[in-house]
């Protein structure tokens, strides 16, 4: 019984080993921003008790747009917040999306982020 259960305890930690790092190897690659009507960034209103996928717990406030967006590449700065960039969001979402819009010579996305601190 002893034995059984030393194997059954090894068997655990290495599924929780392989779980740990296939989660940090993967990396959300697109993301949910909310825009209000002039293209500022508004936070969202998440509730994961209502998770029925990965894109539907948050959800808009008021007068902003869900728009889907790419998570900035490891080392990669989203463009500096400024009324200019503020505007072309609001122009390059009115197809629901940033993905593939740019401002300037920079793509437009959004930092890499866990527990809402940046990872850079």
């Amino acid at each position: 019984m002893r034995n059984l259960m030393l194997a059954a305890a090894i068997g655990l930690i290495g599924l929780t080993g392989s779980a740990a790092v296939a989660t940090a190897e993967t990396r959300q690659a697109t993301t949910y921003v909310c825009l209000d009507p002039g293209g500022a960034s508004r936070g969202a209103i998440c509730d994961r008790t209502l998770n029925t996928s990965a894109d539907d717990f948050c959800r808009c406030p008021g007068n902003t747009d869900k728009v889907k967006v790419e998570v900035c590449n490891p080392g990669e700065r989203p463009p500096a917040q400024s009324h200019a960039y503020e505007i072309a969001m609001h122009r390059a979402s009115s197809d629901g999306s940033l993905i593939g819009d740019s401002f300037g010579d920079q793509r437009m996305c959004v930092a890499d982020t866990v527990n809402g601190r940046s990872v850079h």
